[in-house]
């Protein structure tokens, strides 16, 4: 079976922060990763927004504009802190949010507009901030799923967060890299994130070894038996996937993003955000290019949008249930439970739009570049013959 993707980390690299564990055990080790000037290394994102939200210290009851699809952990998190989430819709096509609807829902208490880039793809945000310098807003970029190791941010975003979690670009198992453009700021959420207690390094070890179970488990043949034994016996397939990928699962959700990474953590995330990463984003676009060629618009996800890198794929369809068992049944692990996204329901219709961005009738095609030319274009062929063309 084609997994529906691969982490990208090599094993020799999984091997390099083992030893660096070891390293560091024995006080070996005693080099430093720098990071660019203004950039805060962290735990993850959650632990970088948090830590902002902190310095900050907005009062209770303000409103923060939110692109209206996220993980539930970025909406825990505004809980957690009493903000009052506005969210904004999606548009399918260029998977960006309005101008004119952001300047519709400030009001005297909007504080913050936070932007987040979905699946691969970086929103035009040039309108979006002009708004909302107009008005005031402090402006953060969600770049966890749009690392493509060129984008930097909106030069007038005052915050810009990478993720190189477990299944983001060019992973470091877990970690995330702040982008400042204000100094004191920087210093403010730097002061924080030095309070934190370090994560043990026992825990980035078992991130380790769980990778390296995970990049076995996804060749061919062990996905296909799991697969078929799932299959079988009546289990969820999709669950046992999540149960290895879930970067804070279960409960205590705030304890658990609280912590520093620790050096070795540290070490390779300041590896992999160093890398170039040109050929991998380049090899996942002409992979996408070619499993959509030939589809109706109607299936398709952000493909208005000019800077889409297909971190994952998702294409719109009427009947995801059917179309998911099709292409396993074919040996492809397409899926409607990839992503842990979830949308923020509405209060206020007026904020929607004509051509919004829905999750019930999304599936994710295999993003393996490993496939092989073949193997993608059976993959397409087989979506031609099955979707209907409206």
């Amino acid at each position: 079976m084609i997994a529906r993707g691969r982490l990208n980390i090599r094993f020799s690299e999984l091997l390099k922060a083992a030893g660096a564990i070891g390293k560091n055990a024995v006080g070996l080790s005693k080099r430093q990763s720098r990071f660019r000037e203004q950039s805060l290394p962290c735990l993850s994102v959650r632990t970088g927004f948090d830590l902002l939200l902190s310095a900050l210290k907005l009062q209770p009851g303000s409103e923060i504009l939110v692109t209206n699809i996220n993980i539930p952990d970025m909406f825990a998190i505004m809980d957690e802190h009493g903000l009052k989430v506005i969210p904004l819709a999606v548009d399918k096509d260029t998977l960006g949010i309005s101008a004119d609807q952001l300047k519709d829902a400030i009001t005297p208490n909007t504080k913050l507009l936070l932007i987040t880039h979905l699946f691969g793809a970086i929103m035009s945000t040039d309108a979006l901030l002009k708004e909302a310098k107009a008005h005031g807003l402090f402006v953060v970029e969600d770049c966890a799923q749009a690392y493509n190791g060129v984008y930097q941010g909106n030069t007038r975003s005052d915050v810009v967060m990478f993720s190189f979690g477990l299944i983001k670009t060019n992973t470091a198992l877990t970690g995330a890299v702040l982008h400042f453009n204000h100094e004191t700021l920087f210093a403010e959420v730097s002061s924080l994130n030095s309070q934190l207690p370090v994560q043990p390094a026992k825990i980035y070890f078992k991130k380790i070894l769980n990778a390296t179970l995970i990049k076995l488990f996804v060749k061919r043949l062990p996905l296909q038996l799991a697969y078929t034994l799932c299959k079988r016996s009546n289990k969820d397939f999709d669950a046992l996937l999540s149960g290895f990928t879930r970067g804070f699962p279960g409960a205590a959700l705030m304890r658990k993003i609280r912590h520093q990474p620790c050096a070795a953590n540290l070490l390779m995330l300041h590896h992999k955000y160093s890398q170039d990463i040109s050929r991998q984003i380049q090899q996942r676009m002409a992979l996408a290019a070619q499993l959509l060629q030939g589809l109706n618009e109607r299936y398709l996800i952000g493909a208005a949008n000019a800077q889409h890198t297909y971190w994952v794929l998702p294409i719109d369809v009427p009947d995801p249930v059917s179309l998911v068992d099709k292409l396993r049944g074919e040996g492809f692990d397409a899926t409607s439970k990839a992503s842990s996204l979830v949308k923020v329901k509405d209060e206020n219709p007026s904020f929607g739009m004509e051509n919004e961005l829905m999750l019930e009738n999304l599936i994710y095609l295999p993003m393996d570049i490993a496939m092989g030319e073949n193997k993608a274009k059976q993959l397409n062929q087989l979506l031609l013959a099955i979707l209907p063309n409206p």
